[in-house]
């Protein structure tokens, strides 16, 4: 990648680059340049996504009580799950003429203001009320982003896993808890990017393991600490002389052991020509992160089986020739700046559309439709006339080629992923002109915090207690099927809201950037997710091998 040019970002004025191959694909899918950099771009995308805190509020149309993405003071109709998908209501009733005397952004305002919103996104679950974006699961709590898991607690991005809990991107993993980036481990904790390991506690980037002990960067050990192999009898005393430190006394230890040890520039799987962290069967692939079988793109979030695409968060499933999208899957085709979409084609500035074909600035499609603009229909004739006059008025106006204005989020700026990532006070949010929703004084009322974690010494009536998050205060409480399945794996209760969960695990990860910088045994050039600077010393993938 040579002759790129630089730019400065519009928002937080730092420069970026754009490059030949990029603008080769700005001019297939006929879009400008973007004026934001990729770090602002996502930001913005992120801001339309609400995964974990969700509210108690009645149906607008059939007056059920459910549980959503939205508390009931917003402005617009919300409805639960049946009702929405129901054909009880006409998206087509909210249509209304294109206005070349406004801009686009603030027509399609008035639109997302009128048009009735889904109160949660789920699909075939059962007892799964308290999550969002869950599909084919049971028994499972605030597991956002997750699929086909059962009795699962406080996950997030997770598949097929069973009777987990206070975890991030698990795969096919049973009684594990928390833990990040973990595929096929069984009875574990605290674990690090770990595969096929068992019994095993405290470990980070391992693979093969069984009954390890504070270990990191190791392959096929057995009954060992800090990577030393020992005779199980003595194995198990080690185990019984830790058995007494505090979570956070083991999280320093452990962290500290891992810091003497080389790390692998970045975490890839099968990858061809990229460039990422937690990437795996790409080819490709530059500057992705935690994305599956992608080819040919490029600034890509949690995305799967994607050719050809750039600037996506949260997309799934057979995605192609897409630009600027958020939280969408499969089949989704020639589609640009669109929020939760599915097998939708050749069309831009979706809300919440689903099976659109040749659609522009449509909100709530729920059922095939093609040929609208904001939500009115027109014949294929009169759609072909329209659209390149409404282009032409939205480029005038400057608001082409951009994802919505995070102003325009149903969401406060703190209820949505971007807090998670791109953290800001209320005062920030409020000078950039971004939603912010206020902390609702019912849920921080002053409660105990929860001083016993050990669960071999809590009783049941533990569950009918209000507690208050050891960091932000949040009023939480554990849960009788919790307690069961923490008392059956023998690890402590967390004392955190399940917000402050997740941020807690983000940090056990490396940020989503790279940094240009040298591996520490050879001196080959390098792209890594470690920053210069770090402690850590950091090898190429050769030099990585050799050393494990």
């Amino acid at each position: 990648m040579t002759n790129s040019q630089s730019k400065s970002c519009k928002e937080c004025s730092k420069s970026f680059e754009i490059f030949p191959e990029d603008l080769v694909f700005y001019r297939k899918i006929n879009v400008p340049e973007p004026t934001l950099c990729p770090d602002c771009r996502q930001q913005r995308r992120l801001a339309f996504r609400n995964e974990k805190n969700l509210y108690k509020r009645a149906c607008d149309l059939c007056g059920a009580g459910m549980i959503s993405f939205f508390d009931k003071d917003v402005n617009f109709p919300v409805y639960c799950s049946k009702c929405w998908w129901s054909d009880k209501w006409d998206p087509f009733a909210y249509g209304q003429d294109f206005d070349f005397s406004r801009p686009f952004f603030e027509q399609f305002k008035e639109l997302t203001h009128k048009v009735p919103k889904i109160g949660v996104l789920q699909l075939n679950n059962e007892n799964c009320d308290y999550n969002a974006l869950v599909a084919y699961s049971k028994n499972t709590y605030m597991s956002p982003g997750s699929y086909v898991v059962e009795d699962c607690y406080y996950l997030r991005k997770s598949q097929y896993c069973k009777d987990c809990a206070n975890s991030n991107f698990l795969d096919h993993c049973e009684l594990v808890c928390a833990s990040v980036n973990c595929n096929n481990c069984y009875s574990c904790s605290n674990l690090i990017d770990c595969r096929n390991c068992s019994d095993c506690h405290y470990v980070a980037h391992a693979s093969g393991c069984q009954n390890c002990f504070m270990c990191s960067d190791t392959v096929s050990k057995k009954f060992a600490f800090k990577n030393v192999p020992y005779p199980e009898a003595e194995y198990r005393k080690i185990l019984e002389k830790y058995k007494e430190k505090t979570s956070e006394e083991l999280s320093k230890e452990f962290g500290e052991f891992m810091a003497t040890l080389p790390k692998k520039y970045q975490n890839q799987i099968n990858c061809e020509s990229s460039a990422g962290d937690y990437i795996q069967n790409c080819k490709n692939a530059q500057n992705c992160f935690d994305c599956f079988d992608v080819e040919d793109s490029k600034h890509m979030i949690e995305s799967v089986d994607v050719k050809d695409s750039m600037d996506l968060s949260m997309h799934d499933k057979e995605i192609e020739l897409c630009y600027e999208c958020c939280s969408g899957g499969e089949k989704n085709y020639d589609l640009k700046f669109a929020f939760c979409t599915c097998d939708s084609q050749n069309s831009s500035y979706l809300y919440a559309c689903f099976y659109c074909m040749n659609c522009f600035g449509c909100d709530g499609f729920h059922s095939k439709n093609k040929n609208c603009i904001l939500n009115k229909q027109y014949s294929e004739a009169e759609y072909k006339d329209l659209l390149p006059k409404v282009i032409e008025h939205v480029r005038k106006t400057g608001e082409y080629g951009e994802y919505f204005p995070v102003s325009l989020s149903l969401y406060g700026y703190n209820d949505s992923g971007a807090q998670d990532f791109y953290s800001l006070t209320k005062e920030e949010a409020l000078k950039k002109g971004y939603p912010w929703k206020e902390k609702d004084p019912a849920q921080y009322r002053p409660a105990p915090k929860l001083t016993e974690t050990n669960t071999e010494k809590l009783a049941d009536t533990v569950t009918k207690e209000i507690f208050s998050c050891k960091h932000c205060g949040k009023n939480f409480q554990v849960l009788m099927q919790e307690l069961k399945l923490f008392k059956k794996m023998k690890q402590p209760l967390s004392d955190l809201c399940g917000n402050c969960r997740f941020v807690e695990l983000s940090k056990l990860k490396n940020p989503r950037k790279l940094w240009a910088r040298n591996c520490d045994k050879c001196g080959t050039t390098l792209k890594s997710s470690y920053a210069t600077g770090r402690p850590e010393k950091v090898y190429c993938d050769k030099c990585y091998l050799q050393t494990i």
